[in-house]
Protein backbone atom coordinates (compact mmCIF):
# COMPACT_ATOMS: atom_id res chain seq x y z
CA UNK A 1 0.00 0.00 0.00
CA UNK A 2 1.17 3.75 -1.01
CA UNK A 3 2.16 5.83 2.65
CA UNK A 4 0.35 8.91 3.12
CA UNK A 5 3.41 10.69 1.35
CA UNK A 6 3.12 8.63 -1.47
CA UNK A 7 -0.86 9.42 -1.87
CA UNK A 8 -0.37 13.24 -1.27
CA UNK A 9 1.98 14.02 -4.17
CA UNK A 10 0.30 11.34 -7.00
CA UNK A 11 -2.92 13.48 -6.08
CA UNK A 12 -0.32 16.65 -6.88
CA UNK A 13 0.52 14.64 -9.65
CA UNK A 14 -3.21 14.01 -10.85
CA UNK A 15 -4.06 17.69 -10.35
CA UNK A 16 -1.17 18.59 -12.65
CA UNK A 17 -2.14 16.16 -15.03
CA UNK A 18 -5.45 17.00 -14.69
CA UNK A 19 -4.48 20.77 -16.21
CA UNK A 20 -2.20 19.65 -18.69
CA UNK A 21 -5.31 17.44 -20.31
CA UNK A 22 -7.68 20.42 -20.33
CA UNK A 23 -5.27 22.56 -22.23
CA UNK A 24 -5.02 19.84 -24.87
CA UNK A 25 -8.56 19.82 -25.10
CA UNK A 26 -8.89 23.14 -25.88
CA UNK A 27 -5.87 22.90 -28.93
CA UNK A 28 -8.13 20.44 -30.27
CA UNK A 29 -10.88 22.91 -30.65
CA UNK A 30 -8.44 25.94 -31.94
CA UNK A 31 -5.94 23.85 -33.95
CA UNK A 32 -5.04 26.37 -36.48
CA UNK A 33 -4.22 29.25 -33.21
CA UNK A 34 -2.44 25.72 -31.93
CA UNK A 35 -0.26 25.46 -34.47
CA UNK A 36 0.41 28.88 -35.22
CA UNK A 37 1.59 29.27 -31.27
CA UNK A 38 4.10 25.98 -32.07
CA UNK A 39 5.39 27.41 -35.12
CA UNK A 40 6.40 30.72 -33.00
CA UNK A 41 8.20 28.73 -30.39
CA UNK A 42 9.45 26.90 -32.59
CA UNK A 43 11.19 29.53 -35.04
CA UNK A 44 12.46 31.32 -31.84
CA UNK A 45 14.74 28.68 -31.09
CA UNK A 46 16.27 27.68 -34.11
CA UNK A 47 15.62 31.52 -36.12
CA UNK A 48 19.10 32.74 -35.04
CA UNK A 49 20.82 29.43 -35.46
CA UNK A 50 23.25 29.20 -39.28
CA UNK A 51 20.63 27.29 -40.29
CA UNK A 52 17.92 29.75 -39.47
CA UNK A 53 19.80 32.40 -41.34
CA UNK A 54 20.85 30.48 -44.34
CA UNK A 55 16.93 30.02 -44.97
CA UNK A 56 15.78 32.92 -43.49
CA UNK A 57 13.72 32.32 -40.73
CA UNK A 58 14.31 35.08 -38.82
CA UNK A 59 11.36 36.78 -41.61
CA UNK A 60 9.00 33.51 -41.20
CA UNK A 61 5.45 34.37 -39.52
CA UNK A 62 3.29 31.51 -41.20
CA UNK A 63 3.67 28.18 -42.48
CA UNK A 64 3.11 29.24 -46.02
CA UNK A 65 6.10 31.40 -45.50
CA UNK A 66 8.22 28.54 -43.93
CA UNK A 67 7.31 25.69 -46.64
CA UNK A 68 8.50 28.75 -49.09
CA UNK A 69 11.80 29.01 -47.27
CA UNK A 70 12.41 25.45 -46.27
CA UNK A 71 12.34 22.94 -48.66
CA UNK A 72 11.21 19.11 -46.99
CA UNK A 73 14.41 17.74 -45.20
CA UNK A 74 15.82 14.25 -44.12
CA UNK A 75 17.93 13.53 -41.61
CA UNK A 76 21.02 13.23 -44.04
CA UNK A 77 20.26 16.55 -44.95
CA UNK A 78 20.84 17.79 -41.58
CA UNK A 79 23.37 15.62 -40.90
CA UNK A 80 26.25 18.54 -41.28
CA UNK A 81 24.52 20.73 -38.74
CA UNK A 82 24.12 18.01 -36.45
CA UNK A 83 27.60 16.89 -36.56
CA UNK A 84 28.76 20.68 -35.43
CA UNK A 85 26.35 20.11 -32.70
CA UNK A 86 27.52 17.14 -31.64
CA UNK A 87 30.97 19.01 -31.54
CA UNK A 88 29.57 21.24 -28.98
CA UNK A 89 29.02 24.09 -32.21
CA UNK A 90 25.71 25.04 -30.66
CA UNK A 91 25.32 28.00 -33.81
CA UNK A 92 24.49 25.29 -36.07
CA UNK A 93 21.23 24.66 -35.61
CA UNK A 94 19.81 26.68 -32.67
CA UNK A 95 19.94 30.53 -31.53
CA UNK A 96 21.85 31.72 -28.78
CA UNK A 97 20.83 31.00 -25.71
CA UNK A 98 19.84 27.78 -26.45
CA UNK A 99 21.08 24.36 -24.73
CA UNK A 100 21.12 20.13 -24.98
CA UNK A 101 20.59 17.77 -22.53
CA UNK A 102 20.93 14.64 -24.56
CA UNK A 103 21.32 13.44 -28.09
CA UNK A 104 18.32 11.05 -29.04
CA UNK A 105 19.88 8.43 -31.05
CA UNK A 106 18.23 6.21 -33.49
CA UNK A 107 18.64 3.85 -36.44
CA UNK A 108 18.27 5.45 -39.88
CA UNK A 109 18.16 4.65 -43.31
CA UNK A 110 22.23 4.18 -43.45
CA UNK A 111 24.52 2.50 -41.54
CA UNK A 112 25.19 5.48 -39.31
CA UNK A 113 22.36 5.99 -36.39
CA UNK A 114 21.02 9.14 -36.12
CA UNK A 115 21.67 11.73 -33.45
CA UNK A 116 17.89 13.88 -32.59
CA UNK A 117 18.71 16.95 -30.56
CA UNK A 118 17.06 17.09 -27.06
CA UNK A 119 16.43 20.14 -25.77
CA UNK A 120 14.95 21.41 -22.39
CA UNK A 121 12.00 22.82 -24.56
CA UNK A 122 11.85 19.20 -26.14
CA UNK A 123 11.66 17.47 -22.87
CA UNK A 124 9.20 19.25 -21.48
CA UNK A 125 7.32 18.48 -24.90
CA UNK A 126 7.64 15.30 -24.44
CA UNK A 127 7.06 14.83 -20.47
CA UNK A 128 3.71 16.74 -21.95
CA UNK A 129 2.79 13.86 -23.83
CA UNK A 130 3.05 11.62 -21.66
CA UNK A 131 0.96 13.60 -18.99
CA UNK A 132 -1.65 13.82 -21.97
CA UNK A 133 -1.82 10.07 -22.49
CA UNK A 134 -1.34 8.89 -18.88
CA UNK A 135 -4.06 11.24 -17.16
CA UNK A 136 -6.69 10.38 -19.43
CA UNK A 137 -5.67 6.23 -19.26
CA UNK A 138 -5.74 6.63 -15.61
CA UNK A 139 -9.08 8.21 -15.67
CA UNK A 140 -10.57 5.73 -17.75
CA UNK A 141 -8.68 2.96 -15.57
CA UNK A 142 -8.84 4.02 -11.99
CA UNK A 143 -8.50 1.11 -9.81
CA UNK A 144 -4.95 1.35 -11.58
CA UNK A 145 -4.08 4.65 -9.75
CA UNK A 146 -2.00 4.30 -6.45
CA UNK A 147 -0.45 0.64 -8.06
CA UNK A 148 2.84 -0.42 -9.08
CA UNK A 149 3.75 0.21 -12.73
CA UNK A 150 6.19 -2.13 -14.49
CA UNK A 151 7.79 0.10 -17.28
CA UNK A 152 11.32 -1.06 -18.93
CA UNK A 153 13.48 2.20 -20.41
CA UNK A 154 16.65 2.41 -21.58
CA UNK A 155 20.20 4.55 -20.42
CA UNK A 156 20.08 7.95 -21.79
CA UNK A 157 24.20 8.02 -21.60
CA UNK A 158 25.10 4.91 -23.30
CA UNK A 159 27.73 6.98 -24.97
CA UNK A 160 28.70 10.97 -25.43
CA UNK A 161 29.64 13.06 -28.31
CA UNK A 162 33.20 14.85 -28.48
CA UNK A 163 31.80 17.41 -26.57
CA UNK A 164 30.45 15.36 -23.47
CA UNK A 165 26.64 15.25 -24.28
CA UNK A 166 25.12 11.73 -23.47
CA UNK A 167 23.48 10.41 -26.36
CA UNK A 168 21.09 7.26 -25.82
CA UNK A 169 17.27 7.15 -25.46
CA UNK A 170 15.08 9.62 -24.06
CA UNK A 171 13.47 7.37 -22.10
CA UNK A 172 16.35 7.00 -19.92
CA UNK A 173 16.66 10.82 -18.92
CA UNK A 174 12.82 11.33 -18.20
CA UNK A 175 13.35 8.25 -15.88
CA UNK A 176 16.50 10.35 -13.84
CA UNK A 177 14.43 13.47 -13.99
CA UNK A 178 11.37 11.91 -12.58
CA UNK A 179 10.74 13.06 -8.68
CA UNK A 180 11.22 10.13 -6.43
CA UNK A 181 8.51 10.01 -4.11
CA UNK A 182 6.96 9.43 -7.57
CA UNK A 183 9.66 7.30 -8.75
CA UNK A 184 8.51 4.47 -6.00
CA UNK A 185 5.42 3.70 -7.88
CA UNK A 186 7.39 2.40 -10.94
CA UNK A 187 9.00 -1.39 -9.80
CA UNK A 188 12.37 -0.96 -11.10
CA UNK A 189 14.94 1.96 -10.28
CA UNK A 190 16.95 3.93 -13.28
CA UNK A 191 19.72 1.73 -12.51
CA UNK A 192 18.12 -1.20 -14.13
CA UNK A 193 18.34 0.66 -17.51
CA UNK A 194 22.38 -0.05 -17.09
CA UNK A 195 22.84 -3.35 -17.25
CA UNK A 196 23.82 -3.85 -20.88
CA UNK A 197 22.74 -7.53 -21.06
CA UNK A 198 18.74 -7.52 -22.61
CA UNK A 199 17.92 -10.79 -20.54
CA UNK A 200 19.45 -10.27 -17.04
CA UNK A 201 17.79 -6.21 -17.85
CA UNK A 202 14.36 -7.94 -18.18
CA UNK A 203 14.87 -10.65 -15.86
CA UNK A 204 15.77 -7.76 -12.76
CA UNK A 205 12.87 -5.70 -13.57
CA UNK A 206 10.31 -9.09 -13.14
CA UNK A 207 12.33 -10.03 -10.03
CA UNK A 208 11.39 -6.28 -8.45
CA UNK A 209 8.38 -6.16 -9.98
CA UNK A 210 6.77 -9.73 -9.23
CA UNK A 211 6.75 -8.68 -5.07
CA UNK A 212 4.24 -5.72 -6.11
CA UNK A 213 0.67 -5.26 -7.04
CA UNK A 214 1.33 -4.22 -10.19
CA UNK A 215 -1.68 -2.44 -12.40
CA UNK A 216 -0.47 -2.17 -15.84
CA UNK A 217 2.68 -2.56 -17.83
CA UNK A 218 3.83 0.06 -19.98
CA UNK A 219 6.51 0.03 -22.87
CA UNK A 220 6.91 0.99 -26.87
CA UNK A 221 7.50 -2.17 -28.23
CA UNK A 222 5.25 -5.02 -26.96
CA UNK A 223 7.98 -7.48 -27.76
CA UNK A 224 9.65 -6.39 -24.87
CA UNK A 225 7.11 -6.63 -22.64
CA UNK A 226 6.85 -10.44 -24.16
CA UNK A 227 10.64 -11.11 -23.50
CA UNK A 228 10.34 -9.99 -20.00
CA UNK A 229 7.45 -12.45 -19.50
CA UNK A 230 9.64 -15.25 -21.51
CA UNK A 231 12.72 -14.39 -19.33
CA UNK A 232 11.04 -14.69 -15.93
CA UNK A 233 9.14 -17.61 -17.09
CA UNK A 234 12.72 -19.39 -17.95
CA UNK A 235 14.59 -18.55 -15.07
CA UNK A 236 11.54 -19.14 -12.54
CA UNK A 237 13.36 -21.53 -10.49
CA UNK A 238 16.32 -18.87 -9.99
CA UNK A 239 13.34 -16.06 -9.63
CA UNK A 240 11.51 -17.75 -6.92
CA UNK A 241 14.61 -18.12 -5.00
CA UNK A 242 15.57 -14.97 -5.22
CA UNK A 243 12.20 -13.81 -3.91
CA UNK A 244 12.86 -16.08 -0.68
CA UNK A 245 16.71 -14.45 -0.09
CA UNK A 246 15.57 -11.00 -1.09
CA UNK A 247 18.67 -11.04 -3.34
CA UNK A 248 19.02 -10.70 -7.18
CA UNK A 249 21.40 -13.43 -9.57
CA UNK A 250 25.10 -12.83 -9.71
CA UNK A 251 24.77 -15.10 -13.22
CA UNK A 252 22.13 -12.50 -14.94
CA UNK A 253 23.43 -9.32 -13.62
CA UNK A 254 27.27 -9.61 -13.12
CA UNK A 255 28.13 -6.03 -12.45
CA UNK A 256 28.60 -6.57 -8.55
CA UNK A 257 28.11 -2.63 -7.27
CA UNK A 258 24.87 -1.96 -9.94
CA UNK A 259 23.30 -5.45 -8.14
CA UNK A 260 23.86 -4.46 -5.22
CA UNK A 261 22.53 -0.63 -5.49
CA UNK A 262 19.07 -3.17 -6.83
CA UNK A 263 19.53 -5.15 -3.81
CA UNK A 264 19.40 -2.41 -1.44
CA UNK A 265 15.57 -2.00 -1.95
CA UNK A 266 14.69 -5.84 -1.97
CA UNK A 267 14.05 -8.05 1.11
CA UNK A 268 13.28 -11.74 1.63
CA UNK A 269 9.44 -12.71 1.01
CA UNK A 270 9.33 -16.64 2.06
CA UNK A 271 5.31 -16.11 1.64
CA UNK A 272 5.80 -14.64 -2.03
CA UNK A 273 7.90 -17.19 -2.87
CA UNK A 274 6.10 -20.24 -1.82
CA UNK A 275 2.66 -18.60 -3.71
CA UNK A 276 4.85 -18.74 -6.61
CA UNK A 277 6.61 -21.95 -6.41
CA UNK A 278 2.95 -23.25 -5.97
CA UNK A 279 1.90 -21.17 -8.85
CA UNK A 280 4.23 -23.05 -10.79
CA UNK A 281 3.71 -26.36 -9.54
CA UNK A 282 0.21 -26.18 -10.79
CA UNK A 283 0.75 -24.30 -14.03
CA UNK A 284 3.88 -25.92 -15.10
CA UNK A 285 4.80 -21.97 -15.97
CA UNK A 286 5.10 -18.61 -14.40
CA UNK A 287 3.04 -16.20 -16.60
CA UNK A 288 2.22 -12.86 -15.38
CA UNK A 289 -1.27 -12.99 -16.14
CA UNK A 290 -1.75 -15.70 -13.11
CA UNK A 291 0.80 -13.68 -10.46
CA UNK A 292 -0.63 -10.03 -11.01
CA UNK A 293 -4.33 -8.57 -11.64
CA UNK A 294 -3.46 -6.36 -14.67
CA UNK A 295 -6.26 -2.94 -15.37
CA UNK A 296 -4.83 -2.55 -18.69
CA UNK A 297 -1.64 -2.91 -20.99
CA UNK A 298 0.33 0.07 -23.12
CA UNK A 299 2.44 -0.31 -26.03
CA UNK A 300 2.47 0.34 -29.90
CA UNK A 301 -0.39 -1.83 -31.73
CA UNK A 302 -0.46 -0.37 -35.21
CA UNK A 303 1.78 -1.26 -38.09
CA UNK A 304 3.79 -4.59 -37.94
CA UNK A 305 3.14 -4.51 -34.13
CA UNK A 306 -0.01 -5.60 -34.49
CA UNK A 307 1.17 -9.04 -34.74
CA UNK A 308 2.59 -9.47 -31.35
CA UNK A 309 -1.28 -8.73 -29.82
CA UNK A 310 -1.63 -12.27 -29.29
CA UNK A 311 1.31 -13.70 -28.13
CA UNK A 312 1.18 -10.48 -25.63
CA UNK A 313 -2.51 -12.26 -24.40
CA UNK A 314 -1.36 -15.48 -23.95
CA UNK A 315 1.47 -14.10 -21.55
CA UNK A 316 -0.21 -10.78 -19.83
CA UNK A 317 -3.94 -11.93 -20.28
CA UNK A 318 -7.04 -10.91 -21.56
CA UNK A 319 -6.76 -7.24 -20.63
CA UNK A 320 -7.89 -3.97 -22.40
CA UNK A 321 -4.03 -2.33 -24.10
CA UNK A 322 -4.03 1.41 -24.58
CA UNK A 323 -1.87 1.91 -27.78
CA UNK A 324 1.10 4.37 -26.37
CA UNK A 325 0.43 6.34 -29.58
CA UNK A 326 3.20 7.29 -32.39
CA UNK A 327 6.15 8.16 -31.01
CA UNK A 328 9.83 8.24 -32.41
CA UNK A 329 12.60 9.78 -31.19
CA UNK A 330 12.03 13.10 -33.40
CA UNK A 331 8.82 13.22 -31.15
CA UNK A 332 5.58 12.33 -30.21
CA UNK A 333 2.58 12.63 -33.50
CA UNK A 334 -0.51 11.22 -31.77
CA UNK A 335 -1.94 10.78 -28.33
CA UNK A 336 -3.91 7.52 -28.55
CA UNK A 337 -7.54 7.93 -26.02
CA UNK A 338 -9.15 5.12 -26.21
CA UNK A 339 -8.26 1.29 -25.73
CA UNK A 340 -7.63 -1.39 -28.27
CA UNK A 341 -6.86 1.03 -31.23
CA UNK A 342 -4.50 2.13 -32.58
CA UNK A 343 -5.63 5.68 -33.42
CA UNK A 344 -4.96 8.26 -31.24
CA UNK A 345 -5.49 11.96 -31.79
CA UNK A 346 -2.61 14.38 -33.58
CA UNK A 347 -0.63 16.11 -30.78
CA UNK A 348 -1.36 19.83 -32.42
CA UNK A 349 0.81 21.19 -29.11
CA UNK A 350 3.84 19.80 -29.89
CA UNK A 351 5.19 20.09 -33.61
CA UNK A 352 4.01 21.75 -36.58
CA UNK A 353 2.95 19.36 -38.92
CA UNK A 354 2.32 18.95 -42.39
CA UNK A 355 1.39 15.46 -44.23
CA UNK A 356 2.58 14.35 -47.38
CA UNK A 357 -0.31 11.95 -49.33
CA UNK A 358 1.07 8.57 -49.54
CA UNK A 359 0.81 8.11 -53.26
CA UNK A 360 3.24 11.25 -54.06
CA UNK A 361 5.55 10.31 -51.06
CA UNK A 362 8.61 9.59 -53.55
CA UNK A 363 7.91 12.75 -55.96
CA UNK A 364 11.03 15.68 -55.32
CA UNK A 365 8.75 18.18 -54.65
CA UNK A 366 5.04 16.28 -53.17
CA UNK A 367 3.54 19.09 -51.53
CA UNK A 368 1.96 19.16 -48.05
CA UNK A 369 -1.49 19.42 -46.77
CA UNK A 370 -1.95 20.77 -42.82
CA UNK A 371 -4.16 18.87 -40.53
CA UNK A 372 -7.21 20.62 -40.78
CA UNK A 373 -6.61 19.38 -43.97
CA UNK A 374 -6.70 15.60 -44.51
CA UNK A 375 -9.34 12.94 -45.36
CA UNK A 376 -10.55 10.07 -43.46
CA UNK A 377 -9.54 7.24 -45.05
CA UNK A 378 -6.75 8.52 -47.12
CA UNK A 379 -2.72 8.09 -46.21
CA UNK A 380 -0.57 10.34 -45.61
CA UNK A 381 2.99 10.97 -44.58
CA UNK A 382 4.52 12.86 -41.86
CA UNK A 383 6.31 15.87 -41.79
CA UNK A 384 7.14 17.97 -38.54
CA UNK A 385 8.88 20.85 -37.46
CA UNK A 386 9.82 21.39 -33.92
CA UNK A 387 12.04 21.87 -30.74
CA UNK A 388 14.48 19.18 -31.69
CA UNK A 389 15.60 21.75 -33.98
CA UNK A 390 14.10 20.02 -37.09
CA UNK A 391 12.72 21.95 -39.44
CA UNK A 392 10.05 20.28 -42.09
CA UNK A 393 11.56 17.05 -41.20
CA UNK A 394 10.38 14.10 -43.17
CA UNK A 395 9.29 12.00 -40.44
CA UNK A 396 8.27 9.09 -43.19
CA UNK A 397 5.82 7.54 -40.82
CA UNK A 398 3.13 6.82 -43.07
CA UNK A 399 -0.62 7.22 -41.14
CA UNK A 400 -4.02 6.76 -41.90
CA UNK A 401 -6.79 8.48 -40.93
CA UNK A 402 -9.55 6.98 -39.25
CA UNK A 403 -11.82 10.52 -38.00
CA UNK A 404 -11.72 13.53 -35.92
CA UNK A 405 -11.52 14.79 -32.73
CA UNK A 406 -12.79 18.62 -32.64
CA UNK A 407 -10.44 20.21 -35.01
CA UNK A 408 -7.63 17.59 -34.81
CA UNK A 409 -7.44 14.41 -37.02
CA UNK A 410 -7.06 10.85 -35.46
CA UNK A 411 -4.53 9.08 -37.17
CA UNK A 412 -3.01 5.46 -36.84
CA UNK A 413 0.45 4.13 -37.76
CA UNK A 414 0.53 1.86 -40.87
CA UNK A 415 4.01 1.83 -41.61
CA UNK A 416 7.37 3.26 -42.55
CA UNK A 417 7.56 4.96 -46.21
CA UNK A 418 9.93 3.56 -48.57
CA UNK A 419 9.07 -0.34 -46.68
CA UNK A 420 6.57 -1.59 -49.88
CA UNK A 421 7.85 -4.04 -52.35
CA UNK A 422 7.22 -4.39 -55.62
CA UNK A 423 8.34 -6.98 -58.09
CA UNK A 424 5.54 -7.21 -60.71
CA UNK A 425 3.99 -3.92 -59.70
CA UNK A 426 2.44 -5.06 -56.60
CA UNK A 427 3.16 -2.53 -53.96
CA UNK A 428 2.75 -4.42 -51.08
CA UNK A 429 3.11 -2.61 -47.51
CA UNK A 430 4.66 -3.85 -44.53
CA UNK A 431 1.06 -3.55 -43.00
CA UNK A 432 -0.52 -5.91 -45.67
CA UNK A 433 1.76 -8.15 -44.84
CA UNK A 434 1.04 -8.72 -40.89
CA UNK A 435 -2.42 -8.59 -41.49
CA UNK A 436 -2.44 -11.11 -44.20
CA UNK A 437 -0.32 -13.23 -41.85
CA UNK A 438 -2.27 -12.97 -38.82
CA UNK A 439 -5.37 -13.83 -40.98
CA UNK A 440 -3.43 -16.81 -42.60
CA UNK A 441 -2.60 -18.06 -38.88
CA UNK A 442 -6.39 -17.90 -37.51
CA UNK A 443 -7.48 -20.21 -40.64
CA UNK A 444 -5.19 -22.84 -39.88
CA UNK A 445 -5.13 -22.82 -36.26
CA UNK A 446 -1.70 -21.25 -35.61
CA UNK A 447 -1.76 -18.60 -32.34
CA UNK A 448 1.63 -17.34 -33.11
CA UNK A 449 4.44 -17.27 -35.90
CA UNK A 450 7.94 -15.33 -35.85
CA UNK A 451 8.24 -14.95 -39.67
CA UNK A 452 10.03 -12.46 -42.31
CA UNK A 453 8.86 -12.13 -45.66
CA UNK A 454 10.25 -11.08 -48.75
CA UNK A 455 10.24 -11.10 -52.67
CA UNK A 456 12.48 -13.43 -54.87
CA UNK A 457 13.42 -13.34 -58.38
CA UNK A 458 12.28 -16.14 -60.25
CA UNK A 459 10.46 -17.17 -63.80
CA UNK A 460 7.80 -15.79 -62.38
CA UNK A 461 9.14 -13.79 -59.45
CA UNK A 462 7.58 -14.67 -55.72
CA UNK A 463 7.21 -13.96 -52.34
CA UNK A 464 9.09 -16.16 -49.79
CA UNK A 465 7.49 -16.60 -46.11
CA UNK A 466 10.71 -17.34 -43.22
CA UNK A 467 9.07 -18.80 -40.16
CA UNK A 468 10.64 -20.42 -36.98
CA UNK A 469 9.16 -23.75 -36.38
CA UNK A 470 7.07 -26.28 -38.33
CA UNK A 471 4.88 -24.93 -40.73
CA UNK A 472 1.17 -26.29 -40.91
CA UNK A 473 -0.39 -27.52 -43.90
CA UNK A 474 -1.99 -25.19 -46.06
CA UNK A 475 -0.37 -22.20 -44.30
CA UNK A 476 0.95 -21.17 -47.82
CA UNK A 477 -1.92 -21.66 -49.45
CA UNK A 478 -4.14 -19.37 -47.14
CA UNK A 479 -0.94 -16.71 -46.78
CA UNK A 480 -1.32 -16.55 -50.36
CA UNK A 481 -4.92 -15.83 -50.22
CA UNK A 482 -4.70 -13.35 -47.88
CA UNK A 483 -2.27 -11.54 -49.28
CA UNK A 484 -4.89 -11.12 -52.15
CA UNK A 485 -7.50 -10.08 -49.82
CA UNK A 486 -5.04 -7.33 -48.87
CA UNK A 487 -3.71 -6.06 -51.79
CA UNK A 488 -5.85 -6.22 -55.22
CA UNK A 489 -2.79 -5.77 -57.14
CA UNK A 490 -1.40 -9.00 -55.75
CA UNK A 491 -4.23 -11.05 -56.08
CA UNK A 492 -4.46 -9.49 -60.34
CA UNK A 493 -0.82 -10.49 -60.57
CA UNK A 494 -0.87 -14.05 -59.16
CA UNK A 495 -4.10 -14.31 -61.29
CA UNK A 496 -2.07 -13.02 -64.64
CA UNK A 497 0.68 -15.07 -63.18
CA UNK A 498 2.97 -12.20 -63.36
CA UNK A 499 3.50 -13.76 -59.76
CA UNK A 500 4.56 -16.77 -58.16
CA UNK A 501 2.80 -18.95 -55.65
CA UNK A 502 4.05 -17.79 -51.69
CA UNK A 503 6.39 -20.43 -50.85
CA UNK A 504 7.49 -20.99 -46.95
CA UNK A 505 11.13 -21.89 -45.32
CA UNK A 506 11.10 -23.27 -41.89
CA UNK A 507 14.25 -22.16 -39.77
CA UNK A 508 15.01 -22.66 -36.20
CA UNK A 509 13.44 -19.95 -33.51
CA UNK A 510 16.71 -19.15 -32.13
CA UNK A 511 18.55 -18.52 -35.76
CA UNK A 512 15.81 -15.41 -36.29
CA UNK A 513 16.48 -14.29 -32.81
CA UNK A 514 20.36 -14.18 -33.89
CA UNK A 515 19.22 -12.22 -37.08
CA UNK A 516 17.27 -9.96 -34.55
CA UNK A 517 20.43 -9.33 -32.45
CA UNK A 518 22.62 -8.78 -35.67
CA UNK A 519 19.84 -6.00 -37.07
CA UNK A 520 19.56 -4.06 -33.73
CA UNK A 521 23.59 -3.97 -33.55
CA UNK A 522 23.56 -2.87 -36.87
CA UNK A 523 21.24 -0.14 -36.81
CA UNK A 524 22.58 1.12 -33.06
CA UNK A 525 18.79 1.25 -31.75
CA UNK A 526 17.95 0.00 -28.81
CA UNK A 527 16.44 -3.33 -28.06
CA UNK A 528 13.19 -1.31 -26.97
CA UNK A 529 13.15 0.46 -29.93
CA UNK A 530 13.97 -2.23 -32.27
CA UNK A 531 11.43 -3.36 -34.61
CA UNK A 532 12.02 -6.38 -36.78
CA UNK A 533 11.22 -5.38 -40.27
CA UNK A 534 8.65 -8.05 -41.05
CA UNK A 535 9.20 -7.38 -44.79
CA UNK A 536 11.99 -6.70 -46.70
CA UNK A 537 11.53 -4.98 -50.21
CA UNK A 538 14.76 -5.75 -52.21
CA UNK A 539 15.09 -9.60 -53.54
CA UNK A 540 17.33 -11.66 -51.41
CA UNK A 541 17.64 -8.49 -48.76
CA UNK A 542 15.77 -11.95 -46.17
CA UNK A 543 18.90 -14.01 -47.28
CA UNK A 544 21.54 -11.01 -46.49
CA UNK A 545 19.59 -10.80 -42.63
CA UNK A 546 19.87 -14.42 -42.44
CA UNK A 547 22.98 -15.77 -43.70
CA UNK A 548 23.83 -16.89 -40.41
CA UNK A 549 20.68 -19.64 -41.07
CA UNK A 550 22.08 -19.90 -44.44
CA UNK A 551 25.29 -20.83 -43.43
CA UNK A 552 23.90 -23.02 -40.52
CA UNK A 553 21.90 -24.85 -42.98
CA UNK A 554 24.86 -25.42 -45.31
CA UNK A 555 26.65 -26.98 -42.59
CA UNK A 556 24.19 -29.34 -41.15
CA UNK A 557 23.20 -30.46 -44.88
Amino acid sequence: MPTLLEGIAARIAFVHARRTYRRFLESLRRVDATQQRVLERVLSLTGGSDFGRRHGLASVHSLGELKRAVPLTRYEDLRPYIDRLRQGDMSALFSPGQRLLMFATSSGTTARPKFIPVTPEFVRDYRRGWNTFGLKMLSDHPPAVMRAILQSSSRHDQSRTPAGVPCGAITGLIARMQKGIVRRFYVGSPDIARIPDPRGRYYTLMRCGIVRDVAFAITANPATLIRMAQTANEERETLIRDVHDGTLSADLVVDEALRKRVEAGLKPNPTRARELADLAARQGELRPRDYWQFEFLACWTGGSMGHYLPRLAGWYGNCPVRDVGLLASEGRVSVPLEDDTAAGVLDVESAVFEFIPAERWDETDPGTLPPRELEIGRDYAVVLSNTTGLIRYRLDDVVRVCGWAEQAPLVEFLYRAGRVASVAGEKLTENQVVAAVRAACHKVGLTELEFVMAPQWADPPHYRLTCSGASPAGLAKALDAALGEQNDEYRSRRKSLRLGPLQIRTVAAELIARMDRELLAARGSTAEQFKRPCLFTRPGEDDEALRLVVEDRVKRT
